[in-house]
């Protein structure tokens, strides 16, 4: 059984975006076997609830790039 660290609390790191790929694979395949269509559903549901979670905590780009400096190039 998966213990949570104290050192890290929860939430852990999740990197959503790999998470929401590897659903839509299984929502693909799962899509065209008539007898998982409710799991297919549950997915669809699964990703769009990762897409509101995504929206939700992106960081705008403004405050994701720091100050860029070019320095010329010494000969």
């Amino acid at each position: 059984m998966f213990k949570i660290p104290r050192k890290q609390p929860w939430p852990p790191t999740l990197d959503l975006t790999t998470i929401r790929e590897t659903l839509s694979y299984m929502h693909g395949d799962m899509k065209r076997v008539p007898a998982l269509t409710k799991a297919a559903e549950a997915l669809e549901a699964a990703l769009r609830e990762i897409d509101t979670a995504r929206a939700k905590t992106a960081a705008p780009i403004i405050g994701r790039i720091t100050g860029a400096r070019f320095l010329g190039r010494k000969h």
